[in-house]
Formats: C-alpha cells, structure tokens, sequence
C-alpha cells in the first residue's frame, strides 16, 4: 500500500488528542429537577432499565477516534497494488465528416467520445490512455497518459471535421505503440463496419437505420437573363421522393422547386431555371430532413465582378496590344503615350512599350523593349544588338512549375526578331520563358519593389510574335500571371486547400469561417494556402491599397462522407497480440468516505443520547 499524499496521516495526531480531552473533561452535568423524589426514582428506573448507559462516554470516543482515522486516511488517498490487472489502452477516434450523422439523438462523433470516456472510467487505475484523432489531420491528443481526469478532459475537447479523412498516418503511429507493446488494446471508434481487422477491436457506434440523402456536383450559368442551375442528388438508404428548392441572391424564398424520385441508392440529376439578370449566388436545398444535414445543400458563388482590374499601356504604338486585351480580358484598358504618363496611380498593371518610366510603380508591370535602365527593376541595360539577319527565339526546356504554367499551350516555334535589348542580373531572381543566343528574350519574376514583372527584350514591331498562334495564348498566360486571380473558384470540397493569389498590393485577408472564427493569411509569399475543414460559407475579405474585396467560397460536403452503408476494407495492425497485464491499483476512497459518514452519523446520534437524555 502507498499513499499519494502521506502528509494527510499528519491528522492521526487528532487521536491521543481526543483521549486526552477525553481524561480531562468533566464528568459531571448539572441538571435541574422538581423533586428528590423523582430524581432518586429515576435513577432506579435507569440502573434497572438501562445497564449500558455507562458506556456512552467511550462509545463517543471511539467513534470519533474511527472519524479521525478515515478523515486523515482519505486525505492521504492509500492506494493498493493490484497485480496484473493494468492495461495500455489506444483509441483512434473517427473524425471525418460522416461521425457527424445523428443516432439516437446525438451525433456519431459525441457517442464516439461517451465509449471512450466511459472505457477510461472503468479502466483500472494504474493503466494508460492513448487517443489519437483522425480529422483534417492525424493528432496524438496525448499518449500513455495514468491522469484519468485529464485525458477525459483532452478527450471533451476534440472537435470533429466535416470533411474526408485519411487512416494512414493514425494506422502507422498505433502500430508504433503496439510495436512497443503487444498487450496494448487497440480501440478504432468508428461509424464504419470493415471487412477485416487485426489487433484493432472496430467499436460500430453509428445506428443501424441512419437514413441519409444527399446533393452534389452543382453547377450553374447564366444565359440570355435566365440562370440555369443544377446538380445530382442521391438517397443514400432509402426509397425517397426529394424535394429540391432554388434560392438566388440570399433570398428567403424558393425561386423554384422540383421533386426527384429515387431507389435506395439511387442518385439522379437535376436541373432548375430561373429568370435573372444577374447573380451573386444561387442555392440548392433538398427541403427533406435526414440525419446528416451538410449534405442536403449547396451554394455557388459568382466572382467574377470581384476578378476585374485596369491596364494602362503606355505607348506610342499599342496596336496589338490594345487587340489581344480586347480578346482576353473584360478588364478597363487605358492607353496613353510617353509624353502623357505622369506617373499616373491606380491600376493593377502597368505595360511600358518601347519606353523606360523614371520609377517604377508599385504594381504589377511589363517593360517591353526597355532601353534604359530603371532602379528596382532587377536587371541592367548593356546595349542594343540589331541581327544581320532574323534569330529564332528558343522556348525554354525547364520542368519548373512556373516555367511550365508559363508557356502552357504556346508551340515556341518560328519566332523571329531583328533586334534585341541585352540585359544583364537578371538569372536568379527570373525564370527565362524564351531566349536567343543564350540571352534572355522573355522573363517573368518579382522586382525589388516585390511585384510580379514581365520583361520583353525586343519590340514587337520587329519581331513576328503577334503575328503567331502563340501569341495569344502566351499574352493570356502572362496576364494571368500578372494579375491572378485571387481566388481561383468559389466552389470546393471540404478538406481541400484553397490557393491564394497574393499579390504585392495586398495589405491582408482576413478569412471568417463557416463557425464564425477569424484568422489571417500569411501574405509574406506570393500564394497563401487556407485549408478547409468545415462545410458552409468562408468569407475573405482582401485589402487592397486601403480597398477592400470580398469573396465568398462555400465548401461542400465530400460525397464519400455521404453514405452510411459504406464498409472499409481492411484496418489491421501487424504483429501477434498478447494479453499481459501490468499491475495496477485500487483506490479505497469512496469507501473511505462511506465509513467516515456512518462513524460520524453515529456519533452524532450519540451526542444526541447523551445531550438530550434518550435513554
């Protein structure tokens, strides 16, 4: 036996105490009565009726002696070694989007953490806890933890994703524990049958009537005033006639409805028309209820009004590049000539043909056939070379991503020039699309200033380029690249990862998720990465230059998280399970304070006999 706070036997100084005060007290009452006569006939009656009544006084002391013991006992906490009665204990706890379904009034996650909670509970004293849970990402929320207390206090604090979830990683850090020790209980609490298991024990906490319907792959255009939208929807469990509403810009009230009449999994599409012209949005809800409702909607936002920025081109030729813009982009295109730039403000890219500005402004900017050079452009001018007879560009060979996102879709074939500017320094911090005689003819990078640059060294006045097939394609690639956009789509799947644009005149973005919690991107880099584990509305507001953008993304429901009849494969842990125990402990403290009750109850009622004469 070991006590876990021995200080607490300090109390037992209580007892000689007590038999101290015991020997000292006075033995005597004064007590006022009518008579001698009955006080003398009293007496009588009780040394005849009551033999025992001298011994109230030690009964008194022993049992506060017993309350002095068991107090000072249960403050010392004993505990008693119990051979081979332990065990080490690993849950893995399902995550995904599925443990969210209701059974039996809650959902499968909250019943997932009960099992766990109640098995720890009932667990020996002296054994370890392990949880890892499987969510977005694979956490050891703690390992081999005694604290009964504390790894149900971790374990209340899980929360559960609404998205897919990969085994791999929890597979491999279980195995590790039961690597180290073969006797560990495996537990993987799941809402999932598998066909097959070794040394995990698979805890089924989903209902075996989960009824289930579901819509996916949304889509939508507008089109001659009329918005078009559609998806695919399944019931999962049941035979079902569904219906599906339309809502447009946030509104309350259903633009059109339609019913759907499926098998049990069955999945069918739909498709709903509505007179707009225009949208933000557009929602599709199957309007009958279930037990896992992430599923039973979806929306779809419009951002392309949040996707427009303004050109200025500065030249005195801008011909071709006034052309292939109007083909490209909806953008505003502003032209002027060298004379008329002032050094104007405002637009998201700046194009310099055939001109050299005296800085450089903080946006994103091509310098074509820039002769001169410019502080902050990251490169220098070393002269103009004319050819004796026309050189063929070379497209670049390099398997970099940006090289190749690049040059997508361009040929590079029979591009000639008859002039080029050399340029120097400019090797690390750009990536060569195009080159002639080793030179550089055609680079995309970051400038000192941080902004995305595009450096043509000739004029395409003498050059074949615009006259190529490549020409458009490689002018959409680089304004693209020069103006992104900063979200790429509106429309996700929950456990995705949304890439975001940042650019140089960014000041932040500020994403508030589907819950209601707010978080910054880190703009430091020039692509941001937001994962998303909840399905809803995530909002990002951008600052731009003091403006502010906001886009709307909406995270779906993954359709692998939708059915509730799915069964895994295979959950296995490698090896041979062995059954040893370790020893563990019993902890006498509720029968400590049972005993401490009944002695002090009794005492009490012994005060009462002797204080109040019940005898």
């Amino acid at each position: 036996m070991s006590f876990l706070y021995p200080l607490g036997l300090l109390g037992l100084i209580g007892v000689p105490l007590l038999i101290l005060i015991y020997i000292l007290r006075s033995k005597y009452n004064e007590q006022t009565v009518p008579s001698t006569y009955l006080w003398i006939l009293s007496e009588k009656f009780f040394k005849r009726r009551n033999p025992l009544s001298g011994l109230t006084g030690i009964i008194s002391l022993i049992l506060q002696i017993l309350t002095v013991i068991f107090a000072s006992l249960a403050i010392a906490r004993p505990m008693f070694t119990v051979p081979n009665s332990a065990s080490e204990y690993c849950f893995i706890l399902d995550g995904s989007g599925s443990m969210n379904t209701l059974s039996g009034g809650k959902t499968c996650f909250d019943k997932g953490k009960d099992y766990i909670e109640d098995t720890i509970e009932s667990a020996r004293l002296g054994s370890t806890y392990t949880l890892i849970s499987v969510g977005g990402d694979t956490d050891v929320v703690y390992e081999r933890l005694s604290d009964k207390d504390v790894a149900i206090d971790l374990l209340s604090d899980i929360q559960c994703s609404d998205g897919s979830c990969e085994y791999g990683d929890a597979l491999d850090a279980a195995q590790k524990y039961f690597d180290e020790n073969t006797s560990t209980l495996v537990y993987f609490v799941t809402d999932k049958d598998y066909e097959s298991s070794e040394n995990v024990e698979i805890v089924n906490i989903s209902s075996q009537n989960t009824v289930n319907y579901g819509i996916s792959d949304v889509w939508g255009n507008l089109t001659d005033g009329t918005l078009y939208a559609g998806g695919t929807v399944t019931s999962y469990t049941s035979d079902a006639t569904l219906t599906v509403e339309l809502y447009v810009n946030g509104s309350d009230r259903a633009a059109k409805k339609t019913t759907v009449t499926l098998a049990a999994g069955e999945s069918a599409p739909v498709e709903l028309t509505c007179k707009v012209n225009s949208y933000d949005s557009f929602r599709l809800l199957i309007t009958d209820k279930d037990d896992l409702a992430a599923d039973n909607e979806a929306i779809s936002y419009n951002t392309s009004s949040e996707e427009s920025y303004s050109i200025l081109i500065v030249s005195e030729t801008p011909f071709f590049l006034e052309a292939v813009f109007d083909a490209l982009t909806d953008s505003v295109v502003d032209t002027v000539t060298p004379e008329e730039y002032q050094g104007q403000g405002g637009y998201g890219l700046y194009i310099f043909h055939s001109f050299t500005p005296d800085e450089l402004p903080d946006a994103a900017v091509w310098l074509i056939n820039s002769s001169e050079s410019v502080d902050n452009s990251g490169f220098g001018v070393r002269g103009i070379n004319e050819l004796e007879e026309p050189g063929e560009l070379v497209k670049s060979t390099s398997t970099a991503t940006q090289a190749r996102k690049l040059l997508a879709g361009v040929e590079g074939r029979d591009i000639y020039i008859s002039e080029y500017v050399k340029y120097s320094g400019m090797y690390t911090q750009f990536t060569t699309l195009f080159s002639y005689d080793s030179n550089p003819m055609l680079l995309a990078g970051v400038n000192a200033l941080g902004n995305r640059e595009v450096v043509f060294a000739f004029d395409f006045h003498k050059s074949d380029i615009t006259l190529s097939t490549d020409f458009t394609p490689l002018i959409s690639n680089l304004l693209e690249y020069s103006c992104p956009a900063l979200v790429d789509r509106s429309d996700y799947l929950c456990g995705e990862e949304v890439n975001i644009n940042i650019t140089a005149n960014i000041d932040s973005v500020k994403v508030t998720s589907p819950n209601g919690v707010e978080s910054y991107i880190d703009t430091s880099t020039d692509l941001g990465v937001l994962s998303l584990d909840k399905v809803g509305t995530y909002t990002l507001v951008f600052t731009v230059s003091g403006d502010q953008k906001t886009y709307q993304i909406y995270s779906a429901a993954p359709t692998s998280e939708s059915d509730p009849a799915q069964v895994g494969i295979d959950f296995s842990l490698v090896g041979e399970q062995t059954y040893e125990k370790t020893d563990g402990q019993y902890d006498p403290l509720m029968l400590l304070f049972i005993m401490l009750a009944v002695v002090f109850t009794a005492d009490w009622m012994v005060y009462c006999y002797e204080k109040y004469q019940l005898r």
